[in-house]
Formats: C-alpha cells, structure tokens, sequence
C-alpha cells in the first residue's frame, strides 16, 4: 500500500475545482443549491442555540450536535479522490470552510 502525503498544491486544486464562480458555471442547478443553503443557515439561526465558547449558531437544543456545512455529496467525493484523508483532519476542513463560505451554515455572533 502507498502512502500520499498531501501539499499545498493538492489544498490549491481542491480549492479551484470547487470554488463558487466555477461550479456556479459549470452546474447551473448549483445557483439553487446556494440559496438553499442560505435558507439552512436562516432556519438554523432560528431554531438553534448559541455556542458558549464559539459564539456561533448552529447548536441544536440539546447541545450535542452542531451543523456547521451543507456539502454536496459530488464534492465530498471529487476532494476525496484528491486527498483521502481530508474530511478526517479537522484543520484542512475548517481551512475548506474558510476558503467556501458558501457552504457554511454557521452564523457567528459577535
């Protein structure tokens, strides 16, 4: 079994295969996709609990779960042929997070 170590180049092709501006041309039906977004996040806002410490919402009543992104599964997929391992470091998610906010369902309270 090989091992793949993962560099910048491979965050860089991750990021401008899923950037707003090109999947917003390339897959129209996309454009719904990010409103709906936007309205989890609206609805989230709502219904949810404030974070004590992160001050963002998304945090259900009980407080033991908190959405913090809607990705569509074609993406999941698409980063996962790039790096295997991404979804499972929580820094290189939290950086994709930063990078997309289109995807974020978070609202933070200042």
């Amino acid at each position: 079994m090989g091992i793949y170590n993962l560099n910048m180049a491979d965050e860089n092709l991750i990021n401008d295969v899923t950037s707003y501006e090109v999947l917003r041309k390339r897959i129209p039906r996309y454009e719904t996709l990010y409103e709906n977004i936007n309205e989890m996040k609206r609805l989230q806002a709502e219904i949810s609990t404030l974070g004590t410490f992160t001050k963002k919402t998304g945090f259900l009543p009980g407080k033991n779960f908190q959405r913090v992104a809607t990705i569509p599964t074609a993406i999941v997929h698409a980063v996962w042929e790039v790096d295997p391992m991404f979804w499972q470091t929580p820094a290189k998610f939290f950086r994709f997070l930063k990078n997309h906010p289109e995807f974020d369902t978070t609202t933070k309270i200042a």
